[in-house]
């Protein structure tokens, strides 16, 4: 983790990782974003991350693309209404 700071209740991470690729088993860094928020009302996360290679990320212009998606992002409740949830039967079904 290289960062983490609160904005307008949201919870903003920067940090980076590797993942293994399969063909070559070698180690590929990345950068990452990742923002979380809890709509009032609820108490359940929403997490939006955006991630990119390590060479793309400031030569290519993967860290303003995410940056920018990231500060846009935004949780909220959505309206109530009268209507009822119908389970749906699978088509496949016995009974």
């Amino acid at each position: 983790m290289k960062k983490s700071e609160t904005v307008d209740n949201k919870r903003i991470v920067t940090f980076s990782f590797s993942n293994l690729s399969q063909s070559t088993n070698a180690e590929i860094p990345r950068n990452a974003i990742m923002v979380a928020s809890i709509p009032e009302g609820l108490d359940q996360a929403v997490m939006l991350v955006g991630s990119s290679n390590s060479n793309r990320w400031k030569s290519k212009g993967a860290e303003a693309a995410v940056t920018s998606t990231i500060e846009s992002f935004n949780a909220s409740l959505s309206p109530k209404t009268s209507m009822k949830v119908r389970a749906k039967q699978p088509e496949n079904a016995l009974f």
